[in-house]
């Protein structure tokens, strides 16, 4: 393949990546203006998000059996149909009830971007070209949480936050036609007739109950709900409680991105020292501990917006370690299942993220200190799972 193929390959599979991510950072800044204009609380406004992930759940476990039996690009269009449809319709809703299952409807669609992403990059690459293809669209994928907040605050300066569902509209539509023109369809036609659709539901089974899979995964899930429920309660918290601007939430955003971001870049280095195993472990005992004390500061009276803002900080680039290393662990013996594996594993993260958002958007009145009580229990669940369930040491892991 040459570079000028390759460089828009990249481009189009890390937009078309982003395109969930992007859906949930943009909008984050207007959540307690939006909740003014639709006449709602901003806990109600919250449920929007548990709404989204919802749909990403179902998603999910549909696509990836979908575009092996009929090929990526139809899938991709069918999903880029939807969030498009969601997006429009998210501009037009007139109540809150309206935006939440909208906003489910937008999930559905944007569900497809990670899946059709790394399932082309497995049919078109081999060997060391999978992991640089792959590091490559990541790049793109994580630059998604530092710029999208910054671009809806914009958008909604210019308009309204229903600019912002307009421009994921948009986006939906450019991104459909960059995929006809520049993305060739990577499944083969043999391999789609192989496969055996009805086999899913068995497959999915088979791995849900497999111990070298759901221990990992679990720890991951629970773990990551306190990255959910920040998502889904950072705005109201820094906005409304301790009267920031959207503009200087965003930028408090996009910081721990950056925070989450280098811990990734790191996680390798810290893996060929100490392990995986280890790894997950000591990062989640970590991510705790921050989150303990920083429950005990707010319950002792802290209200300082630089104290809470520096432990979620530490918090958000603990599970920049977290993350990568509990789906590694996950989907090291997977084998042939690793695609089934990996799309139930994403399936499971956003449940656990959906029904996470809602309480965070029922507890929405407790403001910070809420906040950070729901994500110390994820922590908590997620070290208990570490410390009674993870096998002793990298050997037996693996």
């Amino acid at each position: 393949m040459n570079a000028d193929r390759k460089g828009s390959m990249v481009f189009v599979l890390g937009m078309l990546s982003a395109t969930g991510p992007m859906a949930i950072d943009m909008y984050l800044p207007s959540i307690p203006s939006m909740a003014a204009s639709l006449s709602a609380d901003e806990g109600a406004v919250q449920l929007t998000l548990m709404a989204f992930f919802a749909g990403l759940m179902l998603g999910q476990l549909a696509y990836g059996p979908l575009s092996d039996k009929y090929g990526r690009k139809p899938l991709a269009y069918l999903g880029l149909g939807i969030f498009t449809l969601g997006s429009l319709a998210c501009a037009w809703a007139g109540t809150i009830g309206q935006l939440q299952w909208l906003r489910f409807l937008q999930g559905l669609g944007g569900s497809i971007g990670m899946v059709i992403a790394f399932a082309v990059i497995k049919d078109h690459f081999s060997g060391p070209a999978v992991g640089k293809m792959m590091s490559l669209v990541l790049a793109v994928l994580g630059i998604t949480p530092v710029l999208a907040p910054l671009v809806g605050d914009f958008l909604h300066r210019l308009g309204s936050w229903r600019t912002i569902f307009w421009f994921m509209a948009l986006w939906g539509i450019v991104l459909a036609l960059l995929i006809a023109a520049l993305l060739p369809e990577t499944r083969k036609a043999a391999d789609r007739q192989r496969f055996e659709l009805g086999r899913t539901l068995h497959n999915y089974g088979r791995i849900f109950i497999d111990r070298r899979f759901i221990p990992f995964t679990l720890a991951l899930c629970t773990a990551q709900a306190g990255f959910f429920a920040y998502l889904a309660g950072s705005a109201s918290v820094f906005i409304s409680e301790h009267s920031l601007t959207s503009t200087q939430f965003s930028l408090i955003f996009g910081a721990n991105a950056i925070g989450l971001m280098a811990a990734a870049l790191l996680n390798p280095r810290l893996h060929r020292q100490i392990g995986a195993l280890a790894t997950f472990r000591a990062l989640a005992i970590g991510y705790f501990i921050v989150l303990v004390l920083l429950l005990a500061y707010l319950l002792l009276g802290g209200k300082s917006v630089v104290v809470w803002g520096l432990g979620l900080f530490l918090a958000v680039t603990s599970l920049g370690f977290i993350m990568p290393t509990g789906s590694q662990l996950a989907l090291q013996q997977q084998g042939q299942y690793a695609g089934t594996a990996s799309a139930l594993m994403g399936s499971m993260q956003f449940g656990f993220g959906a029904l996470i958002a809602g309480v965070s958007g029922a507890l929405a009145r407790f403001g910070g200190l809420g906040l950070t009580a729901i994500m110390a229990a994820c922590a908590l669940a997620s070290v208990l799972i570490c410390l009674l369930w993870f096998p002793r040491n990298a050997v037996a892991a693996a």
